[in-house]
């Protein structure tokens, strides 16, 4: 058998059955004919990487593990390529022996050989395996071409890309001991606030839906309860020696900071790693502006609180919280009086920002068009009468002993005063919502959240946006649409239960698997989340002020500039339609940023002193209570292998990016370390580390 123009040759039978054991299947491409191929035999991939048969193949960068030889519980994987002169330019494979018959009698097709065996599927369940998805295109027959890939979200795109039908699972392919502890690194990027190699070994062991169970179940881990203070409090820091925190009152008081600092601070330790991080998914939605330390903290407790519960519940929360009401201005809301009419603000994006969004969507995310045209989910009318709704509330009272010169109180729920409520009829979002007269305060803003919880948009407005800051930054429509069915239905006629949607957003076929191929796949790791990472993965001990400041200016956390969030929503990369919202804050000067905190991080303890002013901060401050500073991290598992430079880079691979070194990666970081000394443990680990943490490989969330 020889190669071909345009297509791939296969080997010899006699080299085929020299194979034993497991293998791997290499997917090619060729952008000149457009076509895909996978071969499971090292010759032949090395034929098409060298060019030497035939060019312009090049790795994808997908494959999956195969086995070469017969064995119980194995069915065979026919080969065929397109007869000359009959057939497709191109191969076909085939787990099914009906099928593999059949295209054995049809003259366009040449069998070659059994390729490789794979386990034998049970109604087309793989059970623990790696469903392979197939794909077929052609404009005509000379053009066909099937694709063969592990990645749904890659097989899923193929119709959109190429025009290609998806023939979807046709075989499985069997997951060895690395791949499933590459799929567990990916899953901790997503679950949590970062892998740990400790957590990795933990997951590993016990399972991926187990971990998420016991997680669910978890006690909170609660912010620090601040004293209360009052708001603009004549509370200047005192600078003069000796600095106490004590003497802060500013920086400790009335800022978000200390709040900030403990969210790094708790990322390292906190064993309710779901919950933090859904918390942390959650604020960037549901937001209030910079309090004082001691409502801060409490907003804050209040998102972690409510983020297992149901959506409802937590929109309500959200909506009687104090601090919401003073940034949203419908604490104290009015009636309409003498001309002057409800505050808007809140009811406006209520229903813009935290519930049904401003189109109709389908129930897969995508825009419901009218004619073409977008449909709106409400009208001037609906925010008019919502603030209606919104009147009556009061800041939670003081309690005995405490007094502020503005009565504004921020723990607890705010309150309602009926004689500050609208109590007329109110009718909006075409029916949905109908309030008789007379109705309280707490019963028609509890109302109102029940009626937008229930609302056919909420679902898909609100799941989108979870996935993307969960998993990726582009889900496709069927990915949103499974986790939209489960917001409507947990499986026991619960609706909105969101324990329930983020496993479900975890689990998803979408979210798992060792290793995703398809290039808008993922989501940039935004500055909390990327020193979180560090945080973890590198065992890094801090008292959280330098992560929190490292955020500045582009994610000061907690302090986002606007309603919006600390990024545009719908931010797509530029000159593209691909949604990325964390590109929307990070451009060229961002990343010479993160590579100047990666080298301040691993290298700060080796400055000269003549340096150390610049970045004497690393160290414990003054005011800060219970200060310990940022410590250099030891790399004491990298220093271990670091004399042996495969297995140093190996490591920062298998840990920081699950495996999914890009090969150009992997020469790049080896020719660099080789130039140390094998005896400097220490220079070739920090170097190493410090390669993969600056790579595009890691800046992105595969």
């Amino acid at each position: 058998m020889t190669c071909r123009s345009g297509c791939v040759g296969a080997l010899a039978v006699a080299s085929i059955c020299a194979h034993a054991g497991l293998g791997t299947a290499i997917e090619f491409y060729n952008p000149k004919i457009n076509h895909y191929f996978i071969t499971a035999y090292p010759e032949e991939a090395a034929a098409l990487d060298a060019g030497t048969n035939v060019k312009g193949w090049a790795r994808t960068g997908g494959q999956f593990t195969v086995f070469t030889d017969p064995a119980p519980g194995l069915q065979a994987v026919c080969r065929f390529f397109g007869t000359p002169g009959a057939g497709p330019n191109s191969h076909f494979y085939t787990a099914d022996a009906a099928e593999c018959a059949k295209v054995k009698t049809l003259p366009a097709w040449t069998f070659e050989a059994t390729a490789f065996y794979i386990p034998t599927t049970s109604n087309g369940d793989c059970g623990g395996n790696w469903p392979v998805y197939r794909s077929y295109y052609s404009d005509n027959i000379s053009d066909a071409n099937h694709r063969f890939t592990v990645d749904l979200t890659a097989h899923v795109r193929m119709a959109q890309r190429r025009g290609d039908v998806l023939e979807g699972i046709v075989m499985c392919a069997p997951a060895t001991d690395e791949e499933r502890e590459a799929d567990v690194v990916r899953f901790l990027e997503q679950a949590t606030l970062g892998p740990s190699e400790a957590l990795v070994a933990e997951v590993k062991a016990k399972g991926i839906e187990k971990y998420i169970d016991e997680q669910l179940a978890m006690n909170v881990t609660r912010y620090t309860q601040k004293p209360h203070s009052e708001r603009l409090l004549v509370c200047i820091d005192d600078t003069s020696p000796p600095i106490t925190p004590e003497k802060f009152c500013f920086q400790n008081k009335q800022t978000a900071h200390s709040v900030g600092w403990e969210f790094f601070r708790q990322a390292h330790d906190a064993p309710d790693q779901l919950r933090l991080r859904m918390a942390h998914n959650w604020h960037e939605i549901y937001l209030a502006d910079n309090f004082m330390a001691y409502a801060h903290a409490d907003f804050q407790q209040r998102i972690r609180d409510n983020v297992f519960g149901t959506f409802e519940n937590f929109l309500l929360r959200y909506t009687l919280s104090p601090q919401l009401g003073k940034y949203q201005n419908w604490v104290g809301n009015l009636p309409e009086r003498n001309g002057v009419k409800p505050n808007e603000n809140y009811a406006r994006e209520l229903l813009q920002l935290f519930s049904i969004g401003v189109s109709e969507l389908n129930e897969d995310g995508t825009l419901r068009l009218s004619t073409g045209a977008l449909t709106p989910t409400y009208q001037q009318a609906d925010v008019e009468v919502l603030a209606r709704i919104l009147t009556g509330y009061n800041f939670p009272p003081l309690p005995p002993g405490i007094t502020d010169r503005f009565n504004e109180y921020y723990f607890g729920d705010m309150v309602p005063l009926e004689v500050n409520h609208d109590s007329g009829a109110k009718f909006a979002l075409g029916g949905r919502l109908q309030f008789p007269a007379g109705g309280t305060a707490a019963n028609e803003v509890s109302g109102l959240i029940r009626v937008l919880a229930n609302h056919p948009n909420t679902p898909p407005f609100i799941v989108k946006q979870m996935i993307q800051k969960t998993v990726t930054s582009w889900p496709t429509p069927g990915y949103v649409s499974r986790i939209v069915a489960k917001f409507k239905n947990n499986g026991m006629g619960t609706r909105g239960d969101l324990a329930a949607v983020t496993k479900a957003i975890l689990l998803d076929p979408e979210a798992r698997g060792a290793r995703k191929i398809d290039p808008a796949y993922g989501r940039l790791r935004e500055p909390a989340l990327f020193w979180t990472g560090l945080i973890r993965a590198l065992d890094v001990s801090t008292d959280g002020v330098i992560p929190y400041e490292q955020g500045w200016p582009v994610q000061q956390l907690f302090v986002p500039p606007t309603v919006f969030g600390y990024y545009p929503m719908d931010y797509t990369l530029a000159g593209s339609d691909i949604p990325a919202p964390e590109f929307g804050i990070f451009g060229a000067a961002d990343y010479i940023s993160r590579v100047n905190q990666v080298s301040d991080l691993l290298y700060h303890d080796a400055m000269p002193w003549t340096l150390a002013p610049p970045i004497a901060g690393w160290g414990p401050r003054d005011y800060v209570p219970n200060a310990r500073g940022t410590s250099t991290p030891t790399l004491a598992g990298y220093v271990a292998v670091a004399s042996n430079t495969d297995a140093l880079v190996e490591r920062a691979d298998r840990y920081l990016l699950h495996g999914a070194m890009k090969p150009s990666t992997r020469r790049t970081i080896v020719n660099a370390v080789n130039k140390i000394d094998p005896a400097d443990g220490v220079r070739r680990a920090r170097l190493a580390v410090n390669l993969v943490l600056i790579s595009l490989d890691y800046l992105v969330q595969k």
